[in-house]
């Protein structure tokens, strides 16, 4: 079932913990801490009613974070717009509307209405993205954005949508290339924005509670979704090197 025939805490031990603790030790700059800054800024204002200046702050480090974390490459949309474009999406995210989701430990017992709420979220997110592109799309300067990024029938990039619920909620693993290599390695389902996909990694981690919550002790303040993340991307990125062996 999992990522080497270790099992779960040898893999963890043996890959995920190599990779991304020795990292965060090593530098106290390294671009991991880009996910620690932001996550930790939201959660400590997602209680309060944010003045302009607050506000302003937040946009900053979901904007640095994102570039930090490969979402403002020179295809992207959101390159033609400065750090303020994230106003409305954050003032989804900080709605009492979901404010279980900010502690999915503590309510693992309601799985399926955090699954609803869930979907619920990414559908406002991902159509608040969409009224962005087309904000670039009117506009006559957008030289260099590939059509196919504003193009209004094309869906959202799973990744940039994640990713920002990652930073912010840490609701929900950033859906890339190999984290969804990972999922594909467990039979996990691939879709990224539906209550079953939300239910599914609620049931992964209570399945593997014990292993996992050893990883969650080395990473205290990671939220559960923050650790499956790091689980199925480390797992993705194994696999993505054994099926290249020996190419260039």
């Amino acid at each position: 079932m999992f990522a080497n025939d270790a099992g779960i805490n040898g893999f963890l031990e043996k890959r995920l913990l190599k990779s991304q603790k020795s990292a965060l030790n090593a530098k106290v700059d390294h671009r991991y801490k880009s996910w620690e800054h932001c996550y930790n800024f939201f959660k400590k204002i997602k209680d309060k009613k944010l003045n302009d200046e607050e506000l302003d702050l937040a946009q900053l480090h979901l904007a640095f974070y994102l570039a930090s974390w490969g979402m403002y490459r020179g295809s992207s949309f959101i390159l033609q717009k400065d750090y303020t474009v994230f106003k409305n999406i954050i003032k989804i995210i900080l709605s009492k509307e979901y404010a279980l989701l900010w502690d999915i430990e503590s309510n693992l017992d309601r799985k399926e209405e955090m699954g609803r709420l869930f979907a619920s979220l990414y559908k406002k997110i991902e159509d608040t993205l969409k009224e962005i592109r087309t904000s670039v799309k009117s506009h006559p300067d957008f030289e260099g954005v590939e059509k196919r990024y504003l193009n209004e029938r094309e869906e959202i990039s799973p990744t940039l949508a994640t990713k920002i619920l990652l930073g912010t909620i840490g609701c929900i693993p950033a859906y890339d290339r190999f984290f969804i290599g990972g999922l594909e390695k467990e039979k996990i389902q691939k879709k990224f924005n539906s209550e079953k996909s939300f239910i599914q990694m609620i049931d992964f981690y209570l399945k593997n509670k014990v292993e996992l919550d050893s990883l969650r002790n080395k990473f205290k303040d990671y939220p559960l979704m923050k650790i499956l993340d790091m689980y199925f991307w480390v797992a993705g990125y194994e696999r993505f090197k054994q099926d290249n062996v020996g190419e260039e």
